[in-house]
């Protein structure tokens, strides 16, 4: 077969890391909200620990609703973390998200009225009543944010739309939902956090092999026959190299390194450091493609170490310790 690459090395999305592959914990999210969807069900909460994927999994949410249903209204928005909640660029940060021409001008009063106009606007040229609201680092919300959200939710309803919003965040976005009810917020709970979904990364050899598939399986460009993984290996692939085969190397790299940081707890690799770990073994030794070339158990463990897995676990054991001793208090 051609072993001349149809594009630039530089040119490739795993270069640029600017592609989305399915996973199975981003699989089974798109289910949950698609269920969510045909239900209206007004808001969810989708949580997980940091670089786990979430914004990620906004991405590939997006591009397979809009897939589903090319003209669906979504917005997604950054939540920004502040010592003092302004409303005046809660809604210059909503009208931007919503793709107005003019985010920053104007009051609080003439903000909010461009923002219901604007969305109402997108919503009419859509064949749907409603419109979907991606919240991503959710956590950084306050209760004042959410009463301003729960203006936007309200009105909307009052003509005729239902927005649905999913806020993505870490497993504080649980514990402000607890601490709502003890306030009795229930207006907040009600209108955006009535489901409860984890979303995991990628928890046992069976998870990952999917995984390490997609490389073998998806094509750039579209329509050609090269796989990403062929793309890097173009001699190997063509005499049978697949990185599905490496998924032991691959799970048992990443379980002695978690061995290593000393975690006390199973592992369950998040989607950033699995894909960097990737990318790393693809550009690093693509140089050495040959009718013989795989990779090694040794290499797998360099590259699980060069993607920062070990350093990020010392960072996730205080997270989750914190997490602990919030339910304790």
């Amino acid at each position: 077969m051609n072993s001349t690459r149809p594009v630039d090395f530089d040119d490739h999305p795993l270069m640029q890391q600017n592609y989305i592959l399915p996973t199975p914990s981003i699989e089974e999210l798109y289910h949950r909200v698609r269920r969510l969807v045909t239900l209206r069900v007004p808001g969810a909460i989708i949580f997980a620990y940091p670089r786990y994927g979430k914004t990620y999994a906004i991405r590939y949410l997006t591009r397979f609703l809009r897939c589903e249903m090319p003209t669906l209204v979504i917005v997604s928005v950054g939540c920004r973390k502040s010592k003092s909640h302004s409303e005046d660029l809660f809604f210059s940060t909503l009208l931007e998200a919503a793709g107005h021409k003019a985010p920053e001008t104007g009051t609080i009063a003439k903000k909010r009225r461009k923002l219901l106009e604007r969305l109402t606007e997108l919503v009419d040229r859509s064949k749907f009543k409603f419109l979907i609201l991606f919240a991503d680092e959710a956590q950084r919300m306050d209760s004042i944010e959410y009463e301003w959200l729960r203006d936007v939710h309200d009105e909307l309803e009052r003509r005729g739309i239902r927005m649905i919003t999913l806020l993505f965040g870490q497993p504080e976005l649980m514990h402000q939902k607890s601490a709502f009810r003890e306030a009795r917020q229930t207006q907040i709970v009600a209108r955006f956090m009535i489901d409860e979904i984890p979303f995991r990364g990628v928890r046992d050899i069976d998870d990952l092999a999917t995984c390490l598939a997609a490389y073998d399986a998806t094509v750039f460009p579209e329509g050609s026959e090269w796989t990403y993984t062929r793309f890097f290996f173009p001699v190997a692939f063509d005499n049978g190299f697949r990185l599905v085969e490496q998924a032991t190397y691959i799970w048992n790299a990443f379980q002695n390194a978690l061995e290593a940081a000393k975690a006390d707890y199973g592992l369950d690799i998040p989607m950033q450091y699995l894909a960097r770990t990737i990318e790393i073994a693809f550009i690093d030794y693509a140089k050495d493609d040959s009718t013989e070339f795989s990779f090694s158990a040794k290499i797998w463990e360099s590259c699980v170490a060069q993607s920062n897995f070990v350093s990020a676990q010392e960072e996730l054991r205080l997270i989750k310790n914190d997490n602990l001793n919030s339910l304790d208090d």
